[in-house]
C-alpha cells in the first residue's frame, strides 16, 4: 500500500474526494494511489497533515481537556453531554465512582456548528449514562459466570477487561467495576437470560 493510499484510508474518503481536496486531477491522483507513478512530495506532505488532523479530531478527549484546546468553557461542553447535544463515550475508568466522559474535536465542533449559542431551534437531544454499579457486585458477578459456566479469564475477555485478574479483585471486593464495565456485564447478563427464556419455551413446545 503506497502512503499516499494509507493517508486516503485514514481520511476515509475516496480518490475522487481526495482529489478534490489536495486540488489535483483525479486520474493524476489515481496513479499516485495506485503506485504506477511516484507520489510529489509536495501532495504527499498535503495529504500526511490532512491525515493527521483527521487522526487528531478524533482522538478521545476528556471534557476538560476538549475545552482547553478548542476555548470553550468546560460547563458548556459539560452541559452539553448533560442534555445529548454533544456525542459522548464513557471511559472504562471513573472519577469518584461516576463514568469518565470523553468526546472528540469532531464531535464539539459538530456541536458548535448546530447548537452552541443558539437559543432556538435546536435539535432534541437524548442523552444515557451507565447505570451505577450496585452494592452486591461482587455475588452477582460469581452468580453469572455459574449460570453461564464460565471462567474469570472468559468473563474478562467478554466484557473487555484487562485480564482475569480484574475480575478476581471484582469477585473479591478489592477493586469496584465502573459504570461502563458494570453496563457491559449487565448486558451480557440479560442476553443469557433472553436466551435461556427461549432454550425453556422451545422444549415446552
Amino acid at each position: 500500500m503506497t502512503e499516499l493510499r494509507s493517508c486516503r484510508k485514514q481520511l476515509g474518503f475516496s480518490q475522487a474526494d481526495l482529489a478534490l481536496t489536495l486540488g489535483v486531477p483525479v486520474n493524476s491522483l489515481r496513479m499516485w494511489d495506485s503506485g504506477v507513478r511516484p507520489t510529489p512530495e509536495r501532495i504527499l506532505e498535503q495529504a500526511r497533515s490532512a491525515a493527521a488532523s483527521a487522526v487528531r479530531d478524533h482522538e478521545p478527549l476528556t471534557l476538560p481537556e476538549l475545552a482547553g484546546a478548542m476555548n470553550i468553557h468546560v460547563r458548556t461542553l459539560q452541559a452539553a453531554a448533560r442534555t445529548g447535544r454533544l456525542e459522548v463515550q464513557y471511559s472504562t475508568r471513573s472519577l469518584f465512582g461516576r463514568p469518565l466522559r470523553l468526546a472528540t474535536r469532531a464531535a464539539v465542533g459538530a456541536f458548535m456548528e448546530t447548537c452552541y449559542k443558539r437559543y432556538s431551534g435546536q435539535p432534541k437531544g437524548f442523552f444515557a449514562v451507565p447505570r451505577p454499579t450496585p452494592s452486591d457486585y461482587q455475588d452477582r458477578l460469581r452468580g453469572l459466570r455459574r449460570r453461564l459456566k464460565i471462567s474469570q479469564s472468559d468473563l474478562a475477555e467478554l466484557v473487555g477487561a484487562a485480564n482475569k485478574s480484574v475480575v478476581y479483585q471484582w469477585e473479591s471486593r478489592k477493586r469496584v467495576p465502573s459504570p461502563v464495565f458494570w453496563d457491559r456485564i449487565d448486558g451480557l447478563d440479560s442476553r443469557a437470560n433472553q436466551g435461556r427464556r427461549v432454550i425453556e419455551t422451545t422444549s415446552a413446545s
